[in-house]
Order: C-alpha cells, then sequence, then structure tokens
C-alpha cells in the first residue's frame, strides 16, 4: 500500500503536549478518538483502513444500529518509496496517481511548495517538472493555514485519482529539508495503479423508513487523523444516537476520503434511494484545535466552517449553535457536503461541517496534540444544538 520512512524527525514547533480536563462527555468522546487513532495511517485499501472498517461497524452495532456494507471497486495507488537528503533517509508520501513506474534519480526535480486550501503550488511544481522533462519530483511541502504558523513536517494532498496526470511520479518530504534538499537529493519510487475493492459501513438507528435523518461522516485519511477524522467519527456516533431518541437515523460512514470523497460520490451515484428529512454531515476537524499565536491559548481552531441549506440566517437558533463552536459559516458547502448539496439539491435541509489546522493531513495529528476531551465536549454540544435547530426548521 506504501512504505516510507517512519522515523519521528525532529518535533514541529507548533506540537504542543497532552492537555488534560473536560466533561464525562468530552472523554467519552475522546475514548473514541484514540480508539480510531491506533492505527498510523487510515488509507483507502490499506490493511489499518479495513481494520478501522471492523471496528467502526462493531461501534455501529454496540450502539444500536443494524448495520450493513455496501462495496465499490476504486484504483488503488500502490508503491514503495525512499528519499534520502543529507545522506539519511527521510520520511516520505508521494502525490498520488501523479505517476508510475520504478524510477530512481541522484538529482530529481526539487521545488518547494505550500499546500493552503487549495493544492494550486503543487500542481504548478508538477507541471515544471514536466517542462523540464524531469523523470522524479521531490517536493519539500509545508502546510499554510490562515491564522497560524506554517507547518513544516511532512504533508499529504488528496487526490481525484480520475484527474489529469503529467506522469512525472512524485514525492513529498518534510519542508524543514528544502534548504539541504536543494544541496542534493536520492530518491526512489516503485508505483503502479491496481483495481481494489472498499466499503462504506452503513447503519439504521431504529426502523428503516424512506424519510430518515441522515448523519455521514468520512472514515479514512492519509495518517492518524485523530483530529481531523477521529473527532468527527466520534461526534456522529453521539449525535446518531441522540437524534435516533425522537426519528429513525441512517449513519453513512464512508471511505475513500481522501481520494476526492469517492466512497459517497460511488454510493450516491449508485445505491441511494432514501427522501432524507434532514442531513447532518460531520466533516474534518470537527473538534480540531491549534494554539492561537496572540494568546497562547490551545483552543478550537478558527480556520473550521459550516455551511448549510437553508441558510444559516434563516434559521432560528443556527447562528447561535454554530457561533458557540467557533464554526466559521461558509456559503459555499465543503468537500462532501459539495457532493451531499449536488445530490440533493435544494429541496432538503443539509447541514455541512468541515475545516483545517496546521497539522491537518500530517503524522502529528495526534491525540492530545490536535485535540482534547474540552475541546470535543464543546464542538459536539454546538453539532448538537445546530442539527436540532436545523431538523425543527
Amino acid at each position: 500500500m506504501g512504505v516510507a520512512a517512519t522515523g519521528a524527525g525532529p518535533a514541529w514547533a507548533g506540537t504542543r503536549a497532552p492537555i488534560s480536563g473536560g466533561s464525562a462527555l468530552g472523554h467519552r468522546l475522546y475514548d473514541v478518538v484514540k480508539e480510531f487513532s491506533r492505527w498510523p495511517v487510515h488509507r483507502t485499501g490499506s490493511g489499518p483502513e479495513k481494520a478501522t472498517l471492523d471496528w467502526f461497524q462493531s461501534g455501529l452495532r454496540r450502539r444500536g444500529a443494524a448495520t450493513s456494507r455496501w462495496q465499490y471497486s476504486f484504483p488503488r495507488y500502490e508503491w514503495t518509496a525512499q528519499v534520502r537528503v543529507g545522506g539519511r533517509t527521510v520520511d516520505t508520501i508521494p502525490l498520488y496517481y501523479e505517476g508510475v513506474g520504478n524510477v530512481s534519480s541522484d538529482k530529481p526535480f526539487v521545488r518547494s511548495v505550500t499546500i493552503t486550501n487549495t493544492d494550486a503550488t503543487v500542481l504548478a511544481a508538477v507541471q515544471e517538472a514536466k517542462a523540464e522533462n524531469a523523470h522524479l519530483a521531490v517536493l519539500p511541502v509545508f502546510n499554510s493555514t490562515a491564522g497560524y504558523p506554517t507547518y513544516d513536517g511532512l504533508v499529504a494532498d488528496n487526490r481525484d485519482p480520475a484527474a489529469a496526470t503529467t506522469g512525472v511520479p512524485t514525492l513529498f518530504i518534510p519542508g524543514r529539508l528544502a534548504g539541504q534538499a536543494q544541496r542534493g537529493v536520492q530518491a526512489q519510487i516503485d508505483a503502479r495503479v491496481v483495481t481494489d475493492r472498499s466499503h462504506d459501513i452503513i447503519g439504521w438507528f431504529g426502523k428503516p423508513v424512506s424519510d430518515p435523518i441522515i448523519v455521514t461522516t468520512p472514515l479514512s485519511g492519509w495518517f492518524t487523523c485523530a483530529a481531523e477524522r477521529g473527532s468527527g467519527i466520534a461526534v456522529a456516533l453521539e449525535l446518531a444516537v441522540e437524534l435516533a431518541r425522537t426519528h429513525p437515523v441512517f449513519f453513512l460512514g464512508n471511505s475513500g476520503h481522501e481520494l476526492n470523497n469517492f466512497g459517497v460520490r460511488a454510493y450516491l451515484q449508485d445505491a441511494f434511494d432514501l427522501q432524507p428529512r434532514a442531513v447532518i454531515h460531520i466533516g474534518a476537524s470537527i473538534a480540531a484545535g491549534a494554539t492561537d499565536p496572540a494568546s497562547g491559548r490551545f483552543e478550537l481552531a478558527s480556520s473550521r466552517i459550516v455551511a448549510s441549506n437553508p441558510p444559516i440566517s434563516s434559521v432560528p437558533g443556527l447562528a447561535e449553535a454554530v457561533q458557540a463552536g467557533r464554526f466559521g459559516p461558509t456559503p459555499t458547502f465543503p468537500g462532501e457536503g459539495a457532493v451531499w448539496h449536488q445530490r440533493l439539491g435544494n429541496s432538503v435541509p443539509l447541514l455541512s461541517f468541515a475545516g483545517q489546522f496546521p497539522q491537518f493531513h500530517t503524522p502529528d495529528d495526534r491525540p492530545g496534540v490536535t485535540t482534547t476531551p474540552a475541546l470535543l465536549d464543546t464542538a459536539y454540544r454546538s453539532v448538537r444544538s445546530a442539527a436540532l435547530a436545523l431538523i425543527g426548521a
């Protein structure tokens, strides 16, 4: 599935030590995050991802849901790679699907890139590599989140398997190595695309009906994904149980998130046949924390957003609910929320949460570092209040 250096490397300067505190609810949610985070990667089609799906399905059952699986096929990027900088092996991950083959070079194309809320600099760099007839590209990568220090460790980038590529195999390395990499890099990758299968996990809380409330969240991601993915899973499970007290709930946990939302797109296209009363999409970074540069406080990241149909301002109590969780309203549905909105149109109430933070898509997204019981408590209460406001509208 993918083999790269796994040494710890220098700690990122923005990383915080574990933080104690929080309510019983917060600790219950945090336990889910820790369970999810036992696997170092959650990439679609990998062994750890398959174990995660088993764990998640068991979690639905323990909470009273009747479960099933929906299978889909997808093109999996299979790879091994090694990059050496200054004579030592460093952490690396490919830009998925960009190139295949067994390629090595002691003079690869090298260009530093910064990922923001788009991958424009990445795409520009690989185009430049192609223009220079490079056989292999190595990109020291930084992660930039508005309002916070730039992350300089290893970062992965979500990819659409169907997107056009340059054909130049491309490897990311930590941005902190940019200076050394300009003085010399040795790199090798062996990559191919194979047909594989994965699953979305379905749960019914209550008797199946044609008009359930839908709660949905992604299950896959690049690394440990504690705050990016684990916090959303914890919140979504808790919310589904709560909402099912008054109305049947259909739960969709989808894989393929890091592959342009492959799993949810496939399900909505080929299997979805409900007329939901409302859809609550719990996306990335629900309870992600970050250290405020001005105050030094570790708090819910300000780079988390929410979109709604109908608009937030038109639903009584919704603006106050999302503000309590520090979610910034946006008029455009993010990520999987956009996929749901395209499928449902404006006739179905839809609430979609997502966001970023400095350690987004990085190995440093770990329990106690990027989320805590206290942050999970606050985020859940906000999401719960928002969902109830939307459903009651």
